[in-house]
């Protein structure tokens, strides 16, 4: 019976643990929280009731033997969702952000002028991230520009002269291949306009070989391609567009009361017509659903870290305690104080129980 017993208490134990361990839904209930290995949190979702609207509805296709998740709204490949910010970067303001594949842009004297595509996001909750992405261009006499910003100029030179004054060991340096971080804020449509660096070029319709341009992702840039102009017969790159929630109907209003008034929850509004949220500080995971950020046990997290060595930590909801240490010594002291204070009445009891009356 006793076994039983044990038995028992040891199975509730290791089932409430698991629960208590396990990570909360970053979809909706009933939705599939996935597409291959990319994992789909909600507002975005797969399938009917699952998606918060047309925005942010995916489709995840499994021909060709691996998952492609599509954003339907605009007809983009999905590599990567980011809908809440990381413990150790929240001293930074956070937008979210997904990762999408937008087509390069080549002159219209490249073999591959057909790529000539425009990627045109207007009038979406979408937009190119500023600070995430870098222009690229790669050409001789090449003077590119993103086409559509005035008066402001956005855009680098690359020339091929052997007596160009540029750092020829560094890559995009102006020597065939150039690259500015400078991007316009909430870029919508990105187009390139090629010209000469000469413009007595320009004017008498000379043309010197073929120029393309891209924007990407500059994590993905440095990681993967640490040469640009390898990717001269690539027709998509990577990019990162931030993202928000329209406020132009009820259900999304609603929403974002809903969102505002939890107590895990921040929200922020770009403008008066969007907003998007995070979980508050001390919490990680969706703040778009019910229950979806979770306390940061920051004691157990040796990234973090906050105490240091000569400090405890004590965890707590949503934050954390740094407690004094107790020295060795102490302890020794206060579990010898303890020995002596028991031996002492075991003495007085037993010299009490030999008093004769």
């Amino acid at each position: 019976m006793a076994g039983h017993l044990v038995i028992r208490i040891t199975f509730i134990v290791l089932f409430t643990c698991e629960l208590a361990e396990a990570a909360p839904s970053i979809a909706k209930p009933n939705c599939r929280s996935s597409c291959g290995h990319l994992q789909i949190p909600y507002p975005f979702g797969i399938g009917p009731d699952c998606y918060l609207d047309k925005w942010f509805e995916i489709v995840c296709n499994t021909t060709g033997g691996s998952a492609k998740a599509l954003l339907t709204s605009m007809n983009m490949e999905i590599r990567q969702i980011n809908i809440s910010s990381s413990p150790l970067n929240r001293h930074y303001s956070f937008v979210p952000t997904v990762h999408v594949q937008i087509p390069i842009i080549y002159s219209k004297f490249c073999q591959l002028a057909g790529n000539h595509r425009v990627t045109n996001i207007s009038g979406s909750p979408f937009n190119f991230s500023a600070s995430d992405n870098t222009f690229i261009s790669v050409g001789c006499d090449n003077f590119a520009t993103i086409a559509g910003i005035f008066p402001k100029v956005f855009g680098c030179k690359s020339d091929c002269k052997r007596d160009s004054k540029v750092d020829k060991e560094v890559i995009c340096s102006g020597f065939n291949c150039c690259e500015s971080t400078n991007i316009p804020s909430n870029l919508q449509a990105f187009d390139v306009e090629f010209r000469s660096v000469n413009e007595s070029n320009d004017r008498e319709g000379v043309v010197k070989g073929c120029k393309y341009a891209f924007l990407v992702d500059q994590v993905w840039l440095k990681e993967n391609k640490p040469d640009p102009s390898s990717v001269q017969y690539w027709e998509y790159v990577p990019v990162v567009l931030e993202w928000a929630i329209f406020q132009r109907n009820n259900n999304s209003r609603e929403f974002f009361y809903l969102l505002k008034n939890r107590r895990k929850v921040n929200c922020s509004y770009p403008d008066v017509y969007t907003f998007y949220c995070d979980c508050a500080p001390g919490y990680r995971g969706n703040p778009y659903v019910e229950g979806g950020c979770e306390d940061i046990n920051e004691c157990e997290d040796n990234d973090l870290n906050y105490c240091g060595n000569k400090l405890e930590c004590e965890n707590t909801d949503g934050g954390y305690i740094c407690n004094k240490r107790k020295s060795k010594s102490k302890m020794v002291i206060i579990g010898m104080s303890l020995y002596l204070l028991n031996y002492q009445n075991k003495y007085k009891t037993k010299n009490t129980n030999h008093i004769v009356t």
